[in-house]
This record gives C-alpha cells, structure tokens and sequence, in this order.
C-alpha cells in the first residue's frame, strides 16, 4: 500500500470512495437480505461476514456474543461502528431477484443495510487505516430478541467484551420515510425504552349454555384490556410521552359454546421517563386485580427489556460536522423522538454515542419497516458507509 492511500482522507473524499464501491455495497446487502437469518441464528450471515472482511485484509473475531464477529483496525484508543445483522419472522412479499430464499423470515427492518454499510466501512477504513487510534466494527446478532436470560445481541456482546476500552460509538437505522441522500440526527432522547409484559387469566370452564357455572376468563380479560387501556391517559401525566399495547390475545379454547378455562394477553410499554416504568408496572397489577373482583385469578410477567437510546451532544456535532462536508446542511434534519425500540440503548447507556437516521426512501408507496413489502433504497449505501468510517475517522 502507498503512502498517498495511507492519508487520512476527508469526508468528502471518503464519500466519493464509497460511491466508486457501490457495486460492492448492492452486492452485501442483496446476498444478506435473500439469505435472512432470525435473532441467535445468525450463523450463515456472520460467515459470511467474516469471509468479507478476510478479503479486505482484515483478521475479524467470530463467536461474540454467540454468532457476533468483530474486527479491529489500528491500534489505540477505540471508537466502535456497530451493525445488527438479524432478521424477523415475516414472509416477504417483494418480488425482485433479491428477495428472501428462507420461506417465512426477512430483512423487514433494514439490518441488511445496516450490515452492508458497515462493511462498506470496513472496507473503506482498510483501504484508509486511522493513524491515531482504534476502529472497532461490530456486528451484533439478536437486535430483535432477548434469549431465556433476557438479554438481547448488545447486552451478550458487551458481555464478551465487545465494547471493552471502546471510548465512543456510531451506528446508524434505515428509516423509509426520510428522504434517499438525506440523515436525521438529534441529541438526547430519541427512540423509546421498552418493556414487555405477559399475562395469564385463569377463570373457570363451563358449557356455554350456562355460564353462571363458571368464571368467563374472556369477559374478564375484556375489563382488564379496558382497564390498561386507561393508564396513560389516566395515570401518566400528559407532558410524559407513553404507549401500552396489547399485542395478543389467547385463550385456551376457541369454541363458541364454551366458556374459556383461561386467557393469555401479551403487551409492550413504551416510554421515555424512568418513573414511567414505576407507574405502569404498580398500574398493570392494579388492572390485573379486577380478576380476583369477578373470581378468577391472574398471572403478571413484566419484563424489563432495555432503555431509552440517548444521543450524546458531542458525537452528534462530530457525525453533524462530517455529514455536512458530505451532503450539506439542507440534506441534515432534526430527527424527533419516537417510540421504536433499539437495544443500541445499551451501548448508548454507557458510552457516549450517535445513533444516525438513514434516509431510504424508495419511490412509490411508503414500505414500512416491519412489514412484508419493506424495502430500501440502494442510493443510500454509500453514503450509510462513508458516514460510519468517517465518523469513527473524526471521533478518535
């Protein structure tokens, strides 16, 4: 390697690198997302992965945090990129050469881009090693899980010592309503703590003809929904921002002359506040306790399942300052808070950290994340690439 290719280069040029591979980014992404693997499963992928970054020079680390790799370059003072390579358990229905080869699972949430992009960085940042420090690149399972223990693909990671001596980190999420060639970056809170919750109600069996027999554990999971579904208006103040939803009902027969021995409800909470997660977990058990009231009796499994993603200020100015150099002021928006959830939030709890909107809107109708016709603009590989080494670049 020349001494002209070692420079440091700037975001500008860094850019203009990554838009010379972009066959290489379509590449990634494309062999990811016909290839999707679910949350603990990721074993293909990070093979893939591994040999990837084998081709660019580079020695990475396989097996962290289960199916994670990591691969450093140069030596010192560390600032982390981060990438989750999982997918979901939707069927696609895409029609393109690309689209998913593993009936009923997909990249519905834009990991395969996130993938990509951090390789792209990696291959950049090999091609243009940082002189005064460490680059870590992560690529972590299970963003969309958590295992029997409840810890998802960060917690595991940093667990394996992933993030050890890490001083900073920078990730970045697709997100379809923005703009291709645009990011949205914002300081402070931006997507919301999660929790989960179950619930069992056990009420009592009987014929359908006379349900004076028995305890309805349909009608009693009715009142409860009723009541959970007054716990943030009624018990949240106004100025904190919250959701609950009751994500599935079940219950032990699905006959129409039968009264349910038992009903199952499963729930997520979103939030912002610490206090909030007090408040909505004394408010559960109060609604669950209408049970006991009409004689039957209730279960509550609350789950606390990861914080808020803060974004520190000065990571902020920095990704700000470099993406301006790439695309400009007008093409950075104000990202506003939203209640998606991201177990980045534990990375971002313990080292200052930049969690980066990508813009990639394709033409047509909005394809949602989480759905079965997502999909993501490909214009925005290079610039998800450049954006993640140089930042990493002007952190250190």
């Amino acid at each position: 390697m020349t001494s002209t290719t070692r420079e440091t280069l700037t975001a500008t040029e860094l850019y203009a690198k990554a838009k010379e591979i972009k066959a290489d980014l379509v590449r990634y992404r494309r062999h990811i997302h016909a290839n999707p693997e679910l949350s603990f499963e990721e074993v293909k992928t990070a093979e893939y992965v591994a040999e990837t970054l084998k081709k660019f020079g580079l020695k990475p680390t396989v097996g962290v945090g289960g199916t994670g790799v990591v691969v450093d370059i140069g030596e010192g003072e560390t600032v982390v990129i981060r990438a989750d390579m999982d997918a979901l358990p939707i069927q696609e229905l895409n029609e393109m050469d690309h689209c998913s080869k593993n009936k009923g699972v997909m990249h519905a949430c834009g990991h395969d881009v996130h993938t990509a992009c951090a390789l792209g960085a990696a291959q950049l940042l090999a091609a243009n090693p940082p002189k005064n420090g460490r680059i870590r690149v992560i690529f972590q399972p299970a963003e969309e899980a958590t295992n029997g223990d409840g810890l998802s693909g960060a917690s595991l990671m940093m667990n394996d010592g992933a993030l050890e001596g890490a001083k900073r980190v920078v990730a970045l999420h697709v997100f379809p309503e923005l703009a291709t060639g645009k990011i949205a970056l914002r300081s402070g809170p931006l997507l919301a703590a999660c929790d989960k919750f179950d619930i069992k109600i056990q009420g009592k069996g009987t014929h359908g003809a006379w349900p004076e027999l028995g305890v309805d554990s349909v009608v009693v999971a009715c009142q409860i929904v009723q009541a959970i579904q007054t716990i943030v208006s009624r018990r949240i103040s106004a100025l904190d921002a919250a959701v609950i939803t009751i994500g599935g009902i079940k219950s032990s027969t699905y006959r129409s002359n039968i009264v349910a021995d038992s009903v199952e409800l499963t729930g997520t909470v979103r939030y912002f506040a610490p206090e909030t997660h007090v408040i909505v977990k004394r408010e559960l058990e109060n609604a669950c306790s209408i049970a006991n009231i009409m004689g039957g009796s209730y279960e509550l499994h609350y789950i606390t399942e990861n914080p808020a993603v803060n974004n520190d200020p000065y990571v902020v100015a920095v990704v700000d300052q470099v993406a301006s150099e790439m695309i400009g002021k007008e093409n950075i928006e104000e990202a506003t808070m939203k209640m998606g959830a991201e177990d980045f939030s534990f990375l971002s709890e313990k080292y200052p950290s930049c969690f980066v909107c990508l813009g990639v809107q394709v033409p047509g109708p909005l394809r949602f994340l989480h759905t079965a016709t997502f999909d993501a603009n490909e214009d925005a590989l290079p610039l998800g690439a450049a954006l993640l080494a140089s930042s990493a670049l002007a952190l250190l």
